[in-house]
């Protein structure tokens, strides 16, 4: 028997994810099942449990898209690269909310031993997210100047650090002065925008056109705002909705001179080979191992008090990541 954390209607995590044992299944002969030891809540697991995605979702479902552990069994069919003991971390899928999953061996990435259980179990989502945005998105080099809202969250603390290894440091948009300390001497210059007022963004802003690139997990009006910093040419890459509104319609006709495109993790690691997304996994987690880059820990729970959980990770906001263990 195992523990599992199941979506059994789509809705608010905290109401509808309820914890069920159930027993394990046969292993299939071409799969490994993994110990999961520590998982991470994001928001793409909260998005995804409130239906936003239901047309690729189908209920009932084990959510978490990151999630750490050790190679427990394999089956007869898995000859190389996966022997018991193991430490993975498997993708393209949910499922990590349980004690174990079964998963395809190809489709797990090898954790090295310097990082530990909390390190690996929070070097995925994020750290990727951010590299796929940093280099095949716009193409980091030293002397490129972007921006970069919710910059005190811990992918943009992620962002902010991979960028600093490449010689650039960022223009910081925060909500609120709580993280100045924080930021300050990693990055160009701190603007905060504050939830009621466009005006210290627009100001903030000011004399600071001509960007390579801008980085917005907010959305909304606020979009034309750093689009208008923008230099001919510069990338807009959209990834998130904090705000809760979507870019406006007028945001495409009044910027046509730029490179807008999305970014979604999901559909870059299912587009790619197994061997490239290792390559990307493996830069990654170097950078985590020599503390370039780090994600902080708030609060951990076991597994069995998901819906606590739940309530303390949920909204999300600065102060580190909630685990499950």
């Amino acid at each position: 028997m195992q523990y599992q954390a199941v979506v059994r209607k789509f809705g608010p995590a905290q109401d509808v994810v309820e914890l069920e044992q159930a027993a394990l299944p046969p292993l299939a002969r071409d799969q490994v099942r993994v110990r999961l030891l520590a998982r991470a809540i994001n928001p793409s697991d909260i998005i995804t449990i409130s239906g936003a995605y239901s047309g690729r979702t189908t209920l009932p479902f084990i959510p978490g898209f990151e999630a750490f552990g050790v190679v427990e069994q394999c089956g007869e069919e898995v000859l190389h690269g996966l022997a018991p003991g193991t430490r993975v971390l498997p993708v393209r899928s949910a499922g990590g909310w349980q004690e174990f999953k079964d998963t395809d061996p190809g489709w797990c990435l090898h954790v090295p031993g310097e990082l530990t259980d909390f390190e690996a179990a929070t070097s995925y989502v994020n750290p990727m997210t951010a590299w796929l945005m940093l280099h095949a998105k716009i193409g980091l080099r030293p002397g490129m100047r972007i921006a970069i809202n919710a910059a005190a969250s811990s992918i943009g603390a992620t962002l902010i650090g991979l960028a600093n290894a490449a010689g650039v440091e960022p223009i910081a948009i925060i909500r609120s002065e709580g993280s100045l300390e924080r930021l300050r001497g990693r990055v160009e210059a701190i603007i905060v925008d504050r939830e009621e007022s466009e005006r210290d963004l627009v100001a903030g802003l000011a004399g600071r056109h001509g960007l390579d690139a801008v980085l917005d997990c907010v959305g909304g009006a606020r979009a034309a705002i750093l689009a208008d910093a923008l230099k001919p040419g510069g990338h807009f890459v959209h990834y998130g909705l904090l705000s809760g509104q979507g870019i406006p319609a007028s945001f495409w006709m009044s910027h046509p001179d730029i490179a807008f495109s999305y970014c979604h993790l999901r559909e870059w690691v299912h587009s790619q080979a197994m061997s490239d997304v290792q390559r990307a996994y493996s830069e990654l987690t170097a950078q985590i191992a020599s503390k370039v880059i780090a994600t902080e820990v708030r609060e951990v729970f076991p597994l069995e008090k998901v819906s606590e959980a739940l309530r303390s990770a949920v909204p999300f906001r600065t102060g580190g990541k909630v685990l499950l263990v």
